[in-house]
């Protein structure tokens, strides 16, 4: 800078050999100069003698000018030029988003399928963590993993570690996972509570609505069960497993009204709909044979028509729902033969009921 100035000091003195000090700060005469004050931006000022060759004075100061005739004291300018701007490295918080999702959709996707792929979903729910490390439905995803593999412990154990953060009490996934778990290690009351409070957060979460509506027939609830299953259809979800569950919840109501009642016989008409419902998208999902046997079986009078279904047909049909079911994948043996010979002792009573009847009625002709 000192060589700058004194560059600078014998150009404007015409190259001159001249005397005094020519740095900031440092007056020429006796005077304090201003102008190398140190204060940015602060033009050095010639002012006093104009192009006096003489003794005038270079100070602003104004006080008594330096006797040696043409010193001038020059300050440098500040530098020039746009301001720097330093590059912002954090990422666009948009974009941070769209790709944590990306990989939660391959994570659901993984999980979704019909042999479902833990490994893979642990994966993408990493990547996303990598992305985003608070995110709550990454570190949920990770948790519905470990319940893919049955590690139900690790499963609980990683959610009560994300449940002491406040904002996970309100994640409707972090309640999802909780209540599958406590569903798979036998505690049906905290399962579910926790899908009631998922359903609160989200009022649409399906998975979450469906494992509620199933614990409310269990419980014989089927009026809160049946308003679920509604709304399920109503979302768009009409697949075989929800229509079956609706169709259940029917079943359950017309328990409620007297048999021959107008609303007990439009509840067994709703259920048989929809479970024929359900075969007709999914003609090999088995509980809808099971459970349209049970409602022919237990449904007595069963509506038809206008009358009533006559109880050897409602019992052959009952029979050949059951049937049915015995052919189709999953079913279960030993709930069959339970089933089947309750239908077939029911059929043995209708055709000794009839016989009588009959006889009956022949000894009263005339």
């Amino acid at each position: 800078m000192k060589r700058i100035l004194l560059a600078a000091a014998l150009v404007a003195c015409g190259g001159g050999t001249k005397q005094g000090a020519t740095t900031p700060g440092t007056g020429s005469g006796s005077g304090s100069d201003m102008a190398g004050s140190g204060v940015p931006g602060t033009p050095a000022n010639a002012g006093g003698g104009g192009n006096d060759t003489g003794g005038g004075s270079a100070n602003a100061g104004g006080g008594g000018g330096s006797s040696d005739s043409g010193q001038v004291n020059v300050t440098s300018p500040p530098p020039s030029g746009p301001p720097i701007i330093f590059p912002n490295q954090d990422p666009d918080p948009a974009t941070v988003r769209t790709q944590v999702e990306q990989h939660l959709n391959i994570a659901r996707s993984a999980l979704s399928a019909p042999t479902p792929d833990p490994e893979a979903a642990l994966r993408e729910a990493r990547e996303a963590l990598k992305l985003d490390a608070a995110n709550l439905d990454a570190a949920a995803m990770i948790a519905f993993a470990y319940y893919h593999k049955k590690q139900y412990d690790t499963a609980e154990t990683l959610l009560d570690e994300l449940f002491k953060r406040p904002a996970a009490k309100e994640n409707a996934n972090v309640l999802y996972v909780y209540g599958i778990v406590y569903d798979k290690t036998n505690r049906p009351e905290q399962a579910v509570l926790a899908f009631q409070k998922a359903v609160q957060i989200k009022p649409d979460f399906a998975s979450a609505l469906v494992d509620l509506g199933v614990h409310q027939l269990l419980n014989k609830q089927y009026t809160e069960a049946q308003a679920t299953f509604e709304k399920l259809t109503g979302m768009g979800r009409n697949d075989a497993v929800t229509l079956t569950s609706l169709a259940s919840a029917y079943r359950g109501r017309s328990g409620d009204y007297a048999p021959g009642s107008a609303d007990r016989n439009q509840y067994i008409t709703q259920a048989e709909a929809t479970y024929k419902k359900a075969l007709s998208i999914d003609p090999s999902y088995g509980p809808a044979y099971y459970n349209l046997a049970l409602l022919y079986l237990d449904s007595d009078p069963f509506p038809s028509g206008g009358g009533a279904l006559d109880a050897t047909a409602r019992l052959n049909a009952a029979k050949t729902y059951m049937d049915q079911y015995k052919n189709m994948p999953g079913v279960d043996m030993k709930l069959f033969d339970q089933r089947e010979k309750e239908i077939d002792k029911a059929v043995k009573r209708a055709q000794k009921a009839a016989k009588k009847a009959a006889k009956a009625g022949k000894g009263g002709a005339p």
